[in-house]
């Protein structure tokens, strides 16, 4: 696995959020996408307060995320298909 420490990561493929609140913490900044609506909103109600500063969530697909990709340091995309 990779260092997260302090790295700015795009997450494709959030769902629920289960990665996003386990691995963010210690992050930098941490933008996690999903197309499906009612899984962000999901992971932004699992999210927990002490995360607020870090993780952003949006709606959209791998392909649509409006941000140059020199923004992150690493992009995860795991259990999406």
């Amino acid at each position: 696995m990779a260092d997260l420490d302090g790295k700015h990561v795009l997450e494709i493929g959030c769902g629920d959020g289960r990665l996003t609140t386990l691995l963010a913490p210690g992050t930098g900044r941490w933008l996690a996408t999903d197309p499906n609506s009612d899984a962000v909103a999901e992971a932004r109600q699992a999210t927990p307060p002490a995360l607020a500063s870090i993780v952003e969530f949006s709606v959209t697909g791998g392909d649509e995320v409006d941000a140059p990709a020199h923004d992150f340091d690493l992009v995860l995309f795991s259990w999406s298909l």
